[in-house]
């Protein structure tokens, strides 16, 4: 199975960057991990508040954060025609690599202690 973007994120995120991220966008930490999951889909209300929030902590992370698009998290917001002009090739679904600087070390996948 292929990983999801978000997923992705959460790997790279700290503990307390996932707790800020779920509350800046208005969920929970526990509903980004479905979603990491894939066992849910973001509502294009919360993808748009995902990208939102993650544009910020990219900027205020120096970059260390990827950045999500809505398009990322809902399949409607995909495919949709508005989506695809403003974002061109990113509206399918950005990727970026992340390889965590010491697999050992929990913090540097986002798991709990």
């Amino acid at each position: 199975m292929k990983m999801t973007v978000i997923k992705k994120w959460m790997q790279a995120a700290k503990p307390e960057e996932q707790f800020d991220l779920a509350r800046r966008a208005e969920t929970t930490r526990s509903y980004l991990y479905h979603l990491a999951g894939n066992f849910r889909d973001a509502s294009p209300d919360l993808a748009a508040r995902l990208e939102h929030a993650t544009a910020a902590m990219h900027k205020e992370s120096g970059g260390r954060l990827p950045r999500l698009y809505r398009t990322d998290l809902n399949e409607s917001c995909r495919k949709c025609e508005f989506a695809q002009k403003c974002l061109g090739s990113k509206a399918v679904a950005s990727d970026f690599d992340f390889i965590p600087t010491d697999p050992t070390d929990p913090t540097a996948t986002g798991q709990n202690n």
